[in-house]
Formats: structure tokens, C-alpha cells, sequence
């Protein structure tokens, strides 16, 4: 009668429940990592909202007399540009270059590319494996940056021609075609040299999983291939991935940036971190006009930051092997 009690007690609901979302609970702990998680949602929400959120348009020049180069004032909270334009405005939808590029490297490069060829490779192994790997060792043995320069610089010459292309049989602007095309090329460029990373951390753990009893039985009751890597591998993947993937992040940004600040990303008018850094760079009219270089790169370096921190935060909470402090 007492073993029976104790079996019940030791049975009861409230004894095996279990707690619900336990990682997000971990999160919710460490409040740097929300303080950097809920500047990452503000800017995201900012940049895709650009349009609704800038209180200018970022292009209006005003070139009259002292309406250059402004200080932060109520009409102008971040002050104005060389050519007077806002520049909060210039800011808010530099944003926007920001986070779309990051949305489509991301989506192509890490997810579509990084993940899905690491599953492939860690649970097929054999040619497949060593195809994807030695392909992915000859991309991250090479110059990143210098190849994405030489390669946004090799299309530079016919991006003019195609973008009055796209004036001329669509609905589109010169500029706009442009800059689009600018984009697409500086995205293209990255997404090549942005699956390796990820497709490393991917494969792995599938390698690791993949000898697993529960993969085995899946396999000898004659499941097939992508229903054992979307079933079974996929979720034990899925927590080092993830803190991999935002841990570079402010690399994936980075590179946007450094082309712009180089002048081989996107062309003013458009605006672009890179962009706004370098015209305000300037020893002198950084001491003469300090607002133009803290306006532009506290947002960016604060977006950096705030990656690292929450990709930290991820590791400790989601892999906590990885946690060697």
C-alpha cells in the first residue's frame, strides 16, 4: 500500500511536468541578451517600416544656406548631411539596406545553402559529403572581401546599361533599377562564401546524430531519406545552427557595409551605412561636424554589438557545451 502511494506521488502530473519553452525561460535570465534582442527587433521593425517611419525623404536636398551640414536640433534630430538632407532619414533607411540584406543572405546563403547542404552531407556522407566539403574548403581558403570586391567591381561597368534597360521596359527608375541591381549584385556576391560557415557547424552534428539508435530504428523500419533528416537529424541540428547563424550575423552586414564604404556597394543617393560612414569620416569634418560620424555608425555599431551578445546568449542557453567560461 505504501509502495503504491509513494509510485503515485512520484507519478502524479505536477511532479512530471515539465516546464514549457525552458530555453526561452533561460533567455528571458539574462538581461543583457534582451536588451540586445529588443534593439535587434526595433531595428529590423524600423528598417522594414522605413518608408512609414523616416521623417523625411532621405534624398530631398536643401543646399541653402545654413541648411548643410544642420546639428541635431527638433526638426532634425540626427542635424543634416553635407547636401542638407535629414539625416535621420538617410539613417532609418539605411536600416532598411541593412536588414534586407541580411534577410536575403541569410535565407540563400544560411538556410537554403548552409543548412540544407550540411544535412545533406553529414547524413549521406561518402562522395556527397566530400564533393560539398572540398568545394566549401576552396571558398573559405579564399580572400572573402577581396572577392567580393573584385566580383561587384567586374559588374560595375554594365550595371548603367542594364538599369536604363529596366527604365525602358518597366515601370522602374534608372535609379531604383539601380540601386536594385547594385544589391543584387553585392548579394550574390556574398551568398557564395556565406554556406560555408554553417554548413561545417551542420554537418557536424549530423555525422554525430545520424549513428543515433532512434535514426537507426527510423531507418530499418524503411523511412526515407528526407523524412529522417526533416524528423530526426533536423531538430538536434537546428540549436548549434542557430547560434552559429547570429554569430555571423554582423559579419553578414559587415560585408555590405565595407563595400559601400569602399564605393563598390550601393551608390549615393541611396543610403547605406558604409555610404553615410565614409562621407562623414573625414578627419576635419569629423572635428567640425562630429554629429555626420556618430549619427551614422552608433546604429551599426550597437547592431554589431547586439549579435554578438544575443549569439553568446544563444550558446549558453541552447548548447551550453559551447559555453567554456
Amino acid at each position: 500500500m505504501a509502495i503504491a502511494e509513494s509510485t503515485a506521488v512520484l507519478t502524479s502530473p505536477e511532479m512530471t511536468r515539465r516546464p514549457r519553452w525552458p530555453a526561452l525561460r533561460a533567455l528571458a535570465r539574462k538581461k543583457l541578451a534582451l536588451v540586445a534582442l529588443a534593439y535587434l527587433l526595433l531595428f529590423y521593425a524600423v528598417g522594414l517600416a522605413a518608408p512609414l517611419v523616416a521623417p523625411y525623404d532621405p534624398n530631398d536636398q536643401n543646399i541653402r544656406a545654413g541648411e548643410t551640414r544642420q546639428g541635431p536640433s527638433s526638426e532634425h534630430w540626427l542635424g543634416t548631411d553635407s547636401l542638407g538632407r535629414d539625416l535621420l532619414s538617410r539613417v532609418i533607411y539605411s536600416a532598411r539596406t541593412t536588414v534586407l540584406f541580411t534577410i536575403v543572405v541569410v535565407v540563400t546563403g544560411g538556410f537554403f545553402l548552409g543548412l540544407g547542404l550540411g544535412l545533406l552531407a553529414g547524413y549521406r556522407g561518402g562522395w556527397v559529403d566530400t564533393a560539398i566539403m572540398r568545394v566549401g574548403e576552396i571558398l573559405g581558403g579564399l580572400p572573402t572581401l577581396i572577392l567580393i570586391l573584385a566580383i561587384t567591381a567586374a559588374f560595375r561597368t554594365r550595371i548603367t546599361d542594364l538599369a536604363y534597360w529596366f527604365e525602358d521596359h518597366t515601370w522602374v527608375s534608372f535609379s531604383e533599377a539601380k540601386t536594385f541591381l547594385k544589391f543584387t549584385i553585392i548579394a550574390g556576391a556574398t551568398v557564395p562564401f556565406a554556406w560555408v560557415g554553417s554548413a561545417r557547424i551542420v554537418r557536424s552534428q549530423a555525422l554525430a546524430i545520424r549513428e543515433l539508435a532512434y535514426v537507426t530504428a527510423a531507418e530499418a523500419m524503411g523511412a526515407s531519406t528526407w523524412r529522417v533528416i526533416g524528423r530526426h537529424i533536423l531538430p538536434g541540428v537546428m540549436p548549434l545552427f542557430i547560434v552559429g547563424l547570429s554569430g555571423s550575423m554582423a559579419g553578414m552586414a559587415g560585408a555590405e557595409g565595407s563595400l559601400s564604404y569602399l564605393g563598390l556597394g550601393i551608390d549615393p543617393p541611396a543610403a547605406s551605412f558604409g555610404s553615410l560612414i565614409s562621407e562623414a569620416g573625414f578627419i576635419r569634418t569629423f572635428q567640425q561636424y562630429p554629429h555626420l560620424l556618430l549619427g551614422a555608425a552608433t546604429p551599426v555599431v550597437l547592431f554589431f554589438y547586439a549579435w554578438n551578445l544575443l549569439g553568446g546568449a544563444l550558446g549558453d542557453v541552447l548548447e551550453p557545451r559551447l559555453n567554456l567560461r
